[in-house]
């Protein structure tokens, strides 16, 4: 055998052993994922579930879901009345607030989009935090303001703060579904006489329909999950997920707490598939735009009865959301004696006392979702959309679900999952993290696969033709072409870390306590102060945070400007 020959049979082997090694390397990655997400969100449903029907000795009853039926009957009335409630007022609010938007030009879109994003930043219960200062026994507006004294801790306060809540995701969602509306076919009705108004009710409304479902319906999930503001606000009108939270925080009873959960969880898996029928619903309405909206050209004032009350429903909205914060932000450097209000610092000195810890803990673990989720999401969406993976669908409906089912839901099943050998992680700080990923997960995957449909695979296809490996044309093709969905990945899930509280409440050791958490304990504890220092606290990281990526992708943008 010659020296020529001999080298090409070692180059074959060569690249024969690389193919192996990145096939290998490919399964592996492969493996992870499936497995993340089958151990990770499945296996903790299904402990809900099984637990749900266990009695006291072992065996199978029903005795739990009886005990919820004839004791928390009450409970569940109050939930459905209340999401149904938030639900319409959500819906609402947010048409007004996202067609207020789409109507406005430049500065004026610009303004609400910066109000919507900020609103969206806020961590949780500071909505109750503020309608307590504001509309409380000794609240600014109706004690002092108006001299009226009354009580409102009940569920109407509950429905105002969930709606002002929720609004911000939904007029954002709202606002991609009319800037998706086809601006040929609107300027097309115009040239042919219509009015605008009629151009609103005849075509506009009708188009965003499945939209405006998918709204309400992703409210009353929300509504039905939410425990934090019926705890703080709702006083003796208790919710079913606020009975959960007390059920295990109060008693421990895993058994009633699990059966409350799959009276959450069933409808949540329901509305799951309905939503998803209706958001391919919506695609298929705008799936014909030729030219996407830019802003609507479409004077509300002169839109008759509708544009008028939209006009009012958001001004309405924004002039509430800027009172909300404003009013948290300020009771931070204020105190009062005797009913006169002086500047102070007091309560800045006093976030100090308790340590800094909390804080600092909560940056920490919510950059290492933040970098870990946003890998782990783009890796997914990447096999879910480019390769013939078994059971893709199955896999992405189950890697789907975390969006819908309620946070305390999701955090009783890794209790149940991971309490007890061979994985035995509560108490650990990666139980904590593994739940934070997973529960965003969903949003994160979407958004990574919202950017690969718009990639053509043939750049993929040509890195495999010039020898690339899998992995490599995953590291070196696809993530670089990702980068903007990476960072809006990475900003969702550090805002979500930072701000999150149901999904990890049951799971927080008290070693190892986050910041949100400091705020609840000093909300239901009437510490007002502290609890909007807090919140500005965590909101101005979290904004910063956002500020420093945007600053980044702005760079990046005009360094490829410049190279083209």
């Amino acid at each position: 055998m010659t020296a020529a020959s001999k080298s090409t049979n070692k180059r074959a082997c060569n690249n024969a052993l690389f193919r192996v090694k990145e096939r290998a390397g490919d399964t592996v990655v492969l493996c992870i994922l499936l497995g993340g997400v089958l151990l990770f969100i499945l296996w903790p449903m299904l402990c809900i579930a099984l637990r749900s029907f266990r009695a006291a000795d072992g065996g199978l009853t029903l005795e739990a879901y009886s005990n919820v039926l004839s004791k928390y009957g009450t409970s569940m009335r109050n939930s459905v009345v209340v999401g149904i409630c938030t639900a319409i007022c959500t819906t609402i609010l947010s048409l007004s607030a996202a067609l207020t938007c789409a109507t406005r030009r430049s500065w004026g879109r610009t303004l609400c989009m910066i109000l919507l994003t900020a609103a969206m930043v806020a961590p949780p219960f500071v909505s109750s935090l503020a309608y307590i200062q504001l509309y409380g026994r000794r609240g600014w507006i109706t004690y002092r303001l108006l001299g009226l004294s009354w009580n409102p801790y009940n569920l109407a306060g509950v429905v105002a703060m969930q709606s002002l809540s929720f609004t911000p995701l939904n007029a954002l969602f709202l606002l991609g579904v009319l800037d998706k509306l086809d601006a040929d076919s609107l300027r097309s009705a115009r040239d042919l006489g219509a009015k605008p108004s009629a151009i609103l009710r005849d075509i506009v409304l009708p188009l965003m329909r499945p939209g405006l479902l998918v709204s309400m319906l992703l409210s009353f999930v929300r509504s039905l999950a939410d425990y934090g503001t019926p705890v703080i606000i709702g006083g003796r009108s208790v919710t079913l997920a606020a009975e959960v939270y007390l059920q295990v925080i109060g008693y421990s009873n895993l058994e009633k707490s699990s059966a409350m959960n799959m009276f959450l969880l069933v409808p949540s898996i329901l509305f799951f598939f309905i939503y998803r029928a209706l958001m391919r619903r919506s695609d298929k309405l705008t799936a014909g735009s030729r030219s996407a909206q830019g802003g609507l050209s479409l004077p509300l004032t002169r839109c008759g009865s509708v544009g008028w009350l939209a006009l009012i429903g958001s001004g309405l909205f924004f002039v509430l959301t800027l009172l909300q914060y404003g009013c948290v932000l300020l009771s931070g450097f204020l105190k009062s004696k005797k009913g006169v209000y002086s500047f102070t610092l007091d309560h800045w000195n006093e976030l100090w006392s308790i340590g800094a810890s909390p804080v600092v803990r909560s940056v920490v673990y919510a950059l290492i979702v933040a970098v870990v989720g946003t890998l782990f999401a783009a890796l997914f969406a990447y096999y879910m959309d480019r390769r013939r993976v078994p059971g893709r669908a199955f896999f992405d409906c189950i890697a789907t679900m975390p969006y819908m089912l309620p946070g305390t839901c999701f955090g009783i099943g890794y209790i149940l999952a991971f309490n007890h050998a061979p994985l035995k992680l509560t108490g650990t700080a990666i139980i904590v993290l593994a739940n934070m990923l997973f529960k965003q997960l969903p949003t994160s995957a979407k958004i990574c696969s919202a950017t690969l449909a718009q990639l053509q695979p043939a750049q993929e296809r040509s890195a495999q033709d010039l020898g690339a490996g899998r992995l490599a044309v995953i590291r070196d093709v696809v993530l670089p072409n990702m980068r903007p969905a990476l960072l809006s990945c990475f900003v969702y899930n550090f805002t979500s870390s930072m701000t999150t509280a149901g999904a990890i409440i049951f799971l927080i050791d008290p070693s190892r306590q986050l910041a949100v958490f400091r705020l609840f304990d000093a909300v239901y504890r009437g510490d007002y102060a502290l609890a909007s220092v807090l919140a500005s606290v965590i909101t101005a990281i979290v904004l910063a945070v956002e500020g420093l990526v945007w600053l980044l992708s702005r760079k990046e943008g005009k360094r490829r400007v410049s190279r083209t």
